[in-house]
């Protein structure tokens, strides 16, 4: 005579729960659950990879702004600087001065308005590149939005690891490599 084996079904879930030699218990679950387990995991997997390559394309092209932004604002400070040391140095008549003091105004404008604009570009792009609320980097000047930064990439934010699902869970990666029994196991014991 074989032995015999009792178990309950779970109204809740629809598995059924059975004890072996032991006393532990087995938890068995329909196919068609297990089935809905591993495409849930495919499309996560297709989204997590279309969310990455935006995310590079996006970061690529915030770079490429950031560049020629802080380019333009070091050939400013360069031009206002070279002007500043022209007015220094020159011991011309009154309507050169008044020029070049002009001429140094407007560098000196056109340098802090491509420095704020630089500041509003950083500010955008670590808003979302890392999805933080914009009023986080609101204040936060250059130097400070670079600490900031540093700081994120530290904690591996905006990496498409867990933050990409919103939770500590482990993402999809966690699910690669399981057989269906064992997602089972991890799906209906939690």
């Amino acid at each position: 005579m074989g032995n015999e084996v009792t178990g309950v079904v779970n109204e809740q879930d629809g598995t059924i729960v059975i004890k072996d030699a032991e006393g532990k218990e087995i938890r068995y679950a329909k196919e068609s659950d297990l089935l809905t387990i591993k495409g849930s995991r495919d499309d996560l997997q297709v989204k997590l990879a279309a969310a990455e390559a935006a995310r590079g394309t996006a970061t690529t092209e915030a770079d490429t702004k950031i560049a020629e932004a802080n380019q333009q604002k070091l050939q400013a400070e360069a031009k206002a600087e070279s002007l500043t040391e022209e007015i220094k140095k020159h011991t011309g008549t009154a309507e050169e001065l008044v020029s070049l003091k002009a001429q140094l105004a407007t560098a000196q404008q056109s340098g802090e308005e491509r420095g704020n604009k630089l500041l509003e570009l950083r500010r955008t792009f670590i808003t979302n590149t890392y999805k933080v609320p914009p009023a986080t980097v609101a204040e936060k000047t250059l130097t400070q939005l670079d600490v900031f930064e540093e700081a994120l990439k530290a904690v591996g934010a905006g990496t498409g690891g867990n933050y990409a699902f919103g939770g500590a869970g482990g993402g999809a990666n966690a699910l690669e490599g399981k057989s269906p029994l064992e997602l089972a196991k991890m799906f209906y014991t939690k």
